[in-house]
């Protein structure tokens, strides 16, 4: 069991905050309003174990996780102080501003010193709650360095459901995991795809006997 710092009560927060509590974790749900009637009805619904201020979320937990609007990310990184350091950080939010260079907010939680990672930004919070279609788990892809703190990512990733795609380290792996973060964005909302809708990759694996399928 690990201690998990949700830094974050919307539906994204709220979502892998019940995931991860269902499979064992002990879930800390971080807020600027912490004590306020509508964080504690969350800390009921999700089965978190308490809520707390952002920087102390931070500060007890094994893994921490990002979930505050995109357009919030710098401000709160700011308030957090050194909570995340050598931290093992996941990064859910995305960039929505038209035209934007990059969708994640990696350099800033890498300033704040933290092990930043990119994951859990390339779906909706549909499929966050049930990453299973008939028999095929959803993949996740994810991007951060390799070590320890991957091993405790992965995991994370895995108890939710998904079956984890590690896409290694650096800048060229962070844009391929935001290339398929645009993927879902396009499909979803330009060309109007149903929101419940995950990706999967598949390979010869998945088809043990060689079957071929007519074309």
């Amino acid at each position: 069991m690990s201690v998990i710092g949700v830094l974050g009560a919307g539906t994204v927060g709220q979502t892998l905050a019940t995931g991860w509590a269902r499979a064992g974790h002990e879930v800390v749900l971080g807020s600027r309003t912490p004590d306020s009637d509508r964080i504690g009805a969350a800390v009921a619904a999700t089965g978190a174990r308490r809520a707390a201020t952002h920087a102390d979320a931070a500060r007890n937990a094994d893994l921490v996780v990002v979930t505050v609007p995109g357009d919030q990310v710098d401000a709160l990184v700011g308030e957090l102080g050194t909570a995340l350091r050598d931290r093992p950080v996941i990064d859910t939010t995305n960039v929505l501003t038209s035209g934007a260079p990059v969708l994640h907010h990696l350099d800033a939680l890498v300033d704040a010193g933290a092990v930043a990672f990119r994951a859990l930004h390339s779906t909706g919070w549909e499929q966050m709650a049930q990453p299973v279609f008939g028999a095929q788990r959803s993949d996740m892809v994810y991007a951060g360095p390799d070590g320890p703190a991957r091993t405790t990512v992965e995991a994370a990733i895995a108890d939710l459901g998904f079956r984890p795609i590690w896409l290694g380290a650096g800048p060229d792996a962070v844009a391929v995991a935001d290339a398929l973060a645009r993927l879902w964005i396009h499909l979803v909302f330009a060309r109007g795809w149903n929101r419940r809708l995950g990706l999967r990759l598949l390979t010869d694996t998945d088809n043990p006997a060689g079957a071929q399928g007519e074309l």
